[in-house]
């Protein structure tokens, strides 16, 4: 039986954690359905999971399922401060998931396709930088 559902945002928050712990801090990232509330003015980052269809990556009922989707990693600054922290901490995501990266949970290997940094949007009281990480798994 594959795990790859329980396994890849295992593998996708482990490298979170290493690149944003150092930017905003370990206690100052929010996770799917999990209680967090930022500390005003304190830069913190929030991940989201956006898993996509799966389908067959051959031909045959023993063909591999490939199973793509999007890691979403929001960036939030103090607004007012300028752009110039958002701008390192989204250079540090894309960094951290860099095209061709294979991250690992259990048996399954989440390859990166690509990290995007998007355009900042005034989110009061926050400067929000988004960063789009596009994966890809075959299991």
């Amino acid at each position: 039986m594959s795990t790859a559902l329980l396994d890849i945002p295992q593998a996708l928050e482990a490298r979170a954690i290493e690149v944003l712990t150092p930017l905003v801090g370990a206690d100052a990232i929010a996770y799917p359905n999990v209680l967090f509330e930022p500390k005003g003015g304190t830069p913190w980052a929030r991940v989201d999971h956006l898993p996509a269809r799966t389908s067959p990556a051959g031909l045959g009922q023993d063909a591999q399922t490939r199973h793509p989707g999007v890691f979403q990693v929001s960036l939030f600054f103090p607004l007012g401060d300028g752009a110039g922290a958002a701008n390192v901490a989204a250079q540090a995501v894309c960094d951290g998931f860099a095209r061709g990266t294979t991250l690992q949970a259990g048996a399954t290997l989440v390859r990166i396709q690509s990290a995007s940094a998007g355009p900042a949007l005034r989110e009061e009281p926050w400067w929000m930088r988004p960063v789009t990480v596009f994966w890809l798994v075959h299991a």
